[in-house]
């Protein structure tokens, strides 16, 4: 209706939106009549309203589809201009029919319908015309609704608004007012159609639960329940304020935290115990006794009742409701009255007494358990029953007075009764009192104790026996009991006169005390009987001396009384002979005493509590300037004037008023002295230790002065400071620090040391360390960049803890930068940038340790073939940059992840993963393989090389490093030796080979030391006239363990390991010796020819070793031929030329050995000096396609000595080439088929064996 509205009437008091209108009141459950009616009519016509649009209906939840579709099907069935259509459609039957407001409006606002419940909403009595209406709208929200509507006109969209009407009997009712806007076929905008729907018990309903939640809040807050409501889980959702006061904490403290946290530990199962009843039982929720801790840690008792909130359906536990109160005091009153209790109930049970009650009938109504111990008559008989019904009472004379008491109901006291015993027979005495009890003035009976007081009369019987047993004991006493007479003589005395002086008492009776004294003491023992006079109190500790009868002197302590007028005396004596050695051993400790004080460092006086000095040391006297003798006994003000005005003397009263010592520093003013006093109070007064501090207070100036110049210090400083308090806040900083930090003071000053230092180490850590701590470590300029620091910290703490925290901060970054360019340096390769040995060696453990134990990981040893042709032959510089091309080809040729290094020289290794196995190893050192072997460009050069690539498998027996490398090492020099350009994986028959190795090298060392080398000779024989020449000297190792090892199998192992040197120098050393033994044995010329290795070749005294060690033999040069290899010869041709020319100075023989298997060039063989060429088996064995044996070996023969070089050819071994050798004229031969190596004596057995020359 508030289309029409915006015209007549205004704005509604608030807008709401649709969601608001849902969940406000449409789905309270408390919709009106109206309103269910014109849904009910809807649901009816959803046929006929078919063709609305589902989204429209759906597009405001629940009330939109309920609501709208009406309006929209108003629409649909707009009637004609005038108000009332006849015959009306089915939809304005409807509309008429409910009890909402229904209207439609046109473009001009004016109503051209209302349906017929407008009247009966507002109480008009008669139907409304479209002019009545607006006078119903309150005046107060005729403004909002004008602009509600306004605005939705103008964009002609649906609204809704909510407003109040003035009945017709006064009375106000909301209604809630909704449009929609019309349009006619064509899309034109024709006006609004929208019903007024009253919604008064809605508004009601809302105004009451608010007051309802005030209500409920205002109790919460101002309960002093304790209110509290958890989740499912036991946190806190909300607790009352008297909750909060009760622990003494927040609600923060609370909420969010488990009842559990302040639940006593010990009553934790009352708790569970509770909730599991009520969800598992179903039980209504019962009180329960509890405690809870309280803020400062002590724990308060609770009784709680908690309701268990359970979901309707699934019976889950989704909360609780508590109520508890505080109990503490009680459980204390209930605590303290069962104690009572119990104390009377004690008390009754222990008394010899008995506790009685009677009704107003004198009937008993209870009695203690004292009954029955004095009469055997148990309580539970006697109640209900008079005393009379009893037999307790008989006629006795104070019965009169019990009845006349007990008639005028006054009480009674101590009544005797003489009572039979029922239980022993006989009679006891009993004393009864009483006293009446009433309950709101009515008199309710009596109540009283009864006492045996049968102990006490016969106690009066025994008091006579006890006279005579008084006297017995005086005679036993083991003090001196003495009667005198006014003369001083004695009348009687007691048996322990014997026992103390030795006289009987019969020898002292008569006699004057005076005899019995000592001469010394008896004018001091007359003075002290004149003392006593007539006093008529007792006069303790008169003290003499008395003479036994045994001449001895005993100590007596008197005490002595005059017996009234009739002039005896009685005195009492102990001997306190022990005592006065015990009187004296005190007075000495008192002088030690004295002598301590005396000699302490501090000074000492003590006054009593009238402030009088009772005692002052040396040291006090002198610094106070007195005499000692003049002081004692003064109050202090008198020795010390203007003491008394100061606050010295403030603090001695402080402490004798309190009781408590004190320590302090004052100045003492007389002097200007600075002392530091501790004064303890006592009994008797006040004892006061002080000593001056004057020196010590000049020093702690001299620390501030110190710190001052340490302030100035750590202002010019450049290295950075600060200083934090134990919480970690910073309390001052130099500049250094902030031009270091880029942060301004201020901004230090006040913080967390952690926002600008996050690695900054607690205070506690490095006080409990006791020392000072250093660290490295990385702040954050203001600007953003790092700065690297080094913090030298130190932490001061006292007996209550660390108290704060020095740091100085050196900036070390650039140190850091040459710290990180170094690190790259050890742990790379500088030449490539690969890893080294050491990085890979790490990277390799941590794949171990890191990875799963089935995982395939493969370890590549690659190492280049020719590299060293290369180096040796274009420099240095080209092998290096032939490296570095090989480091990145190996790179571009694996996988990420996989790890590179160079191991040095041209060794470099590949550490992959290999999820395939043998498989993907085998593809990884194919592709390796296939990517070193084409062709490098170095310095415009193609240089060739290739790899051997040796692999070993990760395997359960092989989970280490070191056996890992070792391992793929075997496996490439077993590459090598199978051709290069290939790859081999390590198997097991390797191990033994390279355990095998590893023993030869560990062992070859000490070889040469132990003996172990010897020397076989191969007889070297003249074919032509086929008598021995000579033979070739061949090293053999006799291993220990191993036995008989070739030089093929340990000289590689030498030559790696630099031996080759010395074991070379021994092989020369005695092939001389023994040749030249040989020939002066056998009396025949003998050549022996020694091989030379590459090293020894480079050796520079090479030449002098050869000359020693003919010289030591004695052996012509002439009969030394050494034998080079192609290989050693070539790795550095213009060196090699000069050591074999300086070599054939000394007139040995040159040999190339084994001539074919290398280079085999006649261009290096003429520009060596060499006179024999050894021809390998290879030649002689095997010849080129097209050639006959024959023809090959004669050309070669034939080439030699063109050279002028004679022939040997090596591996003779059959007649047949013996025959070929001779036919090509070749020189000399050494075989198989002339002798095997032999050792010395089996050599010196075969020369024996040969014609002797003539």
């Amino acid at each position: 209706m508030c289309g029409w509205l915006g015209q007549a009437c205004g704005n509604p008091v608030k807008q709401i939106t649709f969601q608001q209108a849902r969940q406000g009141w449409l789905g309270s459950g408390q919709r009106n009549d109206a309103f269910r009616g014109v849904t009910t009519g809807i649901h009816v016509r959803v046929d006929a309203l078919a063709e609305i649009p589902y989204k429209d209906l759906l597009s405001h939840m629940q009330y939109r589809s309920r609501y709208f579709p009406v309006i929209r099907a108003m629409h649909r069935e707009s009637p004609p201009p005038s108000s009332q259509p006849s015959p009306p459609p089915a939809m304005w039957q409807l509309a008429d029919s409910c009890r909402m407001i229904v209207w439609m409006t046109d473009v001009d606002d004016n109503f051209v319908y209302l349906n017929q419940s407008a009247a009966a909403l507002i109480g008009a009595g008669v139907p409304l015309s479209v002019s009545d209406w607006a006078r119903f709208i309150h005046p107060d929200d005729l403004p909002n609704v004008r602009r509600v509507y306004r605005e939705a006109k103008q964009a002609h969209a649906e609204y809704q608004c909510e407003y109040r009407v003035v009945r017709s009997d006064g009375g106000i009712r909301w209604m809630l007012g909704s449009g929609a806007p019309r349009h006619d076929a064509a899309g034109e905008f024709i006006g609004y159609t929208g019903t007024v729907l009253e919604v008064t018990e809605q508004h009601e309903a809302h105004e009451r639960l608010a007051a309802s939640e005030a209500n409920q809040r205002l109790m919460t807050e101002y309960s002093s329940d304790l209110i509290s409501h958890c989740d499912r889980n036991g946190i806190y959702l909300f607790v009352s304020p008297s909750y909060t006061r009760a622990l003494g904490l927040e609600p923060a403290d609370l909420v969010g935290r488990s009842v559990y946290d302040f639940v006593h530990p010990d009553d934790w199962h009352i708790v569970r115990s509770e909730v599991q009843r009520q969800v598992q039982d179903g039980a209504e929720s019962s009180l329960i006794e509890i405690r809870k801790r309280h803020r400062d840690g002590h724990y308060i008792w609770m009784g709680t009742k908690a309701r268990i909130m359970l979901d309707a359906v699934t019976k889950a536990k989704t909360g609780s409701v508590s109520v508890s109160r505080d109990i503490t005091s009680e459980r204390h009153a209930r605590a303290e009255l069962k104690r009572s209790e119990e104390r009377f109930r004690s008390l009754t049970q222990l008394s010899s007494d008995w506790y009685w009650e009677m009704d107003e009938a004198e009937r008993f109504t209870f009695f203690s358990d004292g009954l029955q111990r004095v009469f055997g008559i148990a309580p539970e008989y006697a109640l209900g029953k008079t005393g009379f019904e009893l037999a307790l009472c008989t006629q006795q004379p104070d019965l009169e007075t019990y009845r006349s008491r007990v008639a005028a109901r006054e009480p009674f006291r101590n009544l005797v009764f003489i009572v039979r015993d029922p239980v022993g027979g006989g009679t006891r005495h009993a004393c009864i009192s009483g006293e009446p009890v009433y309950e709101d003035g009515i008199f309710k009976g009596y109540r009283g104790i009864g006492r045996d007081i049968s102990a006490e009369k016969e106690l009066l019987l025994q008091l006579a026996r006890l006279a005579e047993e008084n006297k017995a004991l005086i005679e036993h006493s083991p003090d001196i009991m003495v009667l005198f007479d006014a003369s001083g003589r004695i009348l009687r005395a007691n048996r322990a006169v014997k026992r103390v002086i030795g006289y009987e008492p019969e020898e002292l009776t008569g006699r004057h005390h005076l005899e019995f004294v000592t001469p010394g003491t008896r004018e001091e023992t007359k003075a002290l009987v004149a003392a006593i006079g007539d006093a008529s109190d007792t006069v303790p500790d008169l003290e003499n001396c008395w003479l036994r009868k045994d001449g001895s002197a005993v100590h007596l302590s008197w005490a002595v009384r005059r017996m009234d007028d009739s002039g005896l005396t009685y005195a009492t004596a102990r001997d306190v002979t022990e005592r006065r050695r015990t009187r004296a051993k005190l007075r000495r400790a008192n002088q030690r005493l004295n002598t301590i004080l005396e000699s302490i460092g501090d000074a000492f006086f003590s006054v009593d509590r009238n402030w009088r000095l009772t005692y002052a040391n040396r040291k006090a006297i002198v610094f106070v300037g007195v005499e000692r003798d003049a002081a004692i006994g003064k109050v202090i003000w008198d020795i010390v004037p203007g003491i008394r005005n100061s606050p010295i003397f403030e603090h001695y009263q402080h402490a004798m008023r309190s009781g408590e010592k004190v320590s302090f520093e004052a100045v003492y003013e007389p002097t200007g002295a600075w002392v530091e006093v501790r004064a303890y109070p006592h009994e008797g007064g006040l004892s006061v230790f002080f000593h001056d501090i004057t020196a010590r207070r000049v020093a702690e100036q001299a620390v501030r002065e110190s710190e001052q110049r340490l302030r100035e210090m750590l202002e010019i400083t450049p290295a950075g400071y600060f200083l934090t308090d134990a919480e970690g806040i910073v309390q001052d900083v130099n500049p250094a620090l902030c031009a270091l930090s880029g942060y301004a003071k201020d901004e230090f000053i006040g913080k967390d040391i952690k926002r600008f230092l996050p690695s900054c180490p607690l205070t506690a850590g490095l006080a409990a360390s006791g020392a000072g701590h250093a660290m490295e470590t990385v702040i954050r300029h203001k600007d953003g960049r790092p700065v690297y620091v080094l913090l030298n910290l130190s932490a001061k703490s006292d007996t209550s803890g660390p108290r704060s925290l020095t740091a100085f901060v050196t900036d070390i970054t650039e140190r850091k930068q040459a710290e990180a360019r170094l690190q790259q340096l050890a742990s790379h390769d500088p030449l490539t940038g690969l890893p080294n040995r050491s990085l890979i060696g790490q990277r390799v453990e941590s794949l171990l340790e890191a990875g799963p134990a089935d995982e395939t990981l493969a370890v590549m040893f690659i190492d280049l073939d020719g590299f060293k042709q290369v180096n040796d032959s274009m420099g240095h510089a080209s092998g290096d940059g032939l490296l570095r091309q090989v480091a990145l080809r190996l790179q571009c040729n694996t996988r990420t992840g996989d790890v590179i290094a160079r191991l040095g020289g041209d060794e470099f290794v590949v550490a992959a993963h290999c999820p395939d196995g043998k498989v993907s190893a085998e593809a990884i050192a194919q592709r390796l393989l296939a990517a070193l072997t084409a062709p490098f460009d170095i310095e415009g050069q193609e240089v060739f090389v290739s790899a051997s690539i040796g692999i070993c498998m990760l395997a359960a027996d092989t989970r280490s490093r070191d056996l890992l490398f070792q391992n793929a090492d075997t496996a490439m020099y077993r590459a090598k030796a199978a051709g290069r350009n290939c790859y081999r994986f390590f198997e097991a028959e390797m191990s033994v080979e390279a355990k095998t190795r590893m023993t030869l090298e560990h062992t070859l060392r000490r070889a040469l030391e132990r003996r172990e080398f010897e020397l076989h000779y191969q007889p070297r024989v003249k074919l032509k006239s086929m008598g021995v020449v000579g033979m070739e000297a061949l090293i053999r190792w006799n291993h220990p363990q191993l036995g008989s090892i070739l030089p093929m199998q340990f000289i590689p192992i030498a030559e790696d390991r630099g031996l080759i040197e010395s074991i070379g120098q021994w092989v020369l050393e005695e092939a001389c010796l023994q040749t030249r033994r040989l020939m002066d044995k056998f009396g025949r010329p003998l050549h022996v020819s020694v091989n030379l290795s590459a090293r020894q070749l480079k050796c520079r005294n090479l030449t002098e070793q050869v000359e020693a060690a003919l010289a030591k033999a004695g052996l012509p040069a002439g009969m030394l031929e050494l034998e080079l290899t192609e290989s050693a010869l070539v790795e550095d041709i213009d060196e090699s030329v000069d050591v074999m020319k300086r070599l054939k100075k000394l007139g040995v023989l040159l040999s190339v050995d084994d001539f074919g298997t290398g280079y085999s060039g006649l261009s290096y063989l003429n520009r060596f000096p060499f006179d024999i060429l050894k021809l390998d088996r290879s030649f002689v064995y095997h010849q080129p396609e097209g050639l006959s044996s024959f023809e090959f070996v004669k050309a070669l023969v034939d080439m030699a000595h063109a050279l002028k070089l004679s022939v040997v050819a090596e591996g003779v071994e059959t007649g047949e080439i013996l025959h070929l050798l001779r036919d090509a004229a070749c020189d000399e031969g050494q075989g198989y088929l002339f002798a095997r190596p032999l050792p010395l004596p089996e050599l010196e057995a075969f020369l024996a064996r040969l014609p002797s020359r003539t």
